[in-house]
């Protein structure tokens, strides 16, 4: 078994720190588009939510979720308006087109952001991967007699 030079030892425990890196980046950008997703779904649940809610009469029996997998039986008192975050806290009376308009908008940022996420994953991947040969290659050396 052949020792490794004190420059391969480096150059080995550089490329596994790089490795290391990269492992946790892939692993926040994974989370990040887990995320993102669930996000995305649920935005288009909101969307179908509320072109479904101006299909109704008024006073149509509805349930709201009211948390816990709980809900109450209302009757729908507007089907032309809901309120939505508009973010940090805040929400506002729309009309449903309004909302549905924003919504949709929310959701090609969104997806935008999700495409770039993915990117830069693949990018990650591809650097991963341009490390490993060199990382096998100075450990096959320890193998060799």
């Amino acid at each position: 078994m052949e020792k490794l030079s004190n420059e391969e030892q480096q150059k080995l425990q550089q490329i596994f720190n790089e490795l290391q890196n990269y492992e946790a980046m892939a692993d926040l950008l994974r989370q990040q588009i887990n995320m993102i997703a669930n996000s995305l779904t649920e935005l288009s649940m909101t969307v179908e939510t509320i072109k479904t809610i101006k299909g109704l009469k008024l006073g149509t029996e509805i349930l709201v979720p009211i948390g816990s997998d709980s809900f109450v039986t209302t009757k729908l008192a507007a089907t032309d308006k809901v309120i939505t975050g508009l973010g940090a806290d805040v929400s506002a009376e729309q009309s449903v087109d309004g909302a549905k308009q924003m919504l949709e908008v929310r959701i090609a940022e969104l997806g935008r952001v999700l495409e770039q996420a993915r990117q830069e994953l693949e990018k990650i991947g591809k650097q991963i991967e341009e490390l490993r040969p060199e990382a096998d290659r100075i450990l096959t050396k320890t193998k060799e007699k």
